[in-house]
């Protein structure tokens, strides 16, 4: 075989592989996204799924959650939200991110705790 025709072939190839690679998308969900917890605190439960691996992260010191990180699949995620003595409406945020190669998604669980009265 001639270098013309092996250089063919290898472009060819090449060509073909490149062309197959298909774009993964990064797919998420979580159910309820949104809960409520009165101001003795508590455990709130949520379901996410996701098609890749994920992290969960809060900036708001004093909810805690298990698991923080899973692979692919059906999650039950638990948050545990601190008493309240606070004559306020309380908020709290937790992120959940999967990602796989260069795509990622991003669901979030948001706990609104009722104030003390």
């Amino acid at each position: 075989m001639t270098f013309k025709r092996i250089f063919i072939l290898v472009f060819a190839a090449a060509a073909l592989l490149l062309s197959s690679c298909a774009d993964y998308d990064t797919s998420t969900n979580i159910y309820p996204s949104l809960a409520e917890i009165g101001p003795e605190g508590g455990v709130v439960t949520t379901t996410f799924v996701s098609n890749a691996k994920w992290t969960a992260s809060s900036e708001d010191e004093g909810i805690t959650f298990t698991p923080e990180s899973g692979i692919a699949g059906t999650w039950t995620i638990s948050v545990t939200v601190p008493p309240s003595t606070l004559d306020v409406e309380r908020t709290w945020k937790v992120k959940l991110y999967a990602k796989y190669g260069s795509d990622g998604s991003t669901r979030y669980l948001i706990i609104t705790q009722h104030p003390a009265k």
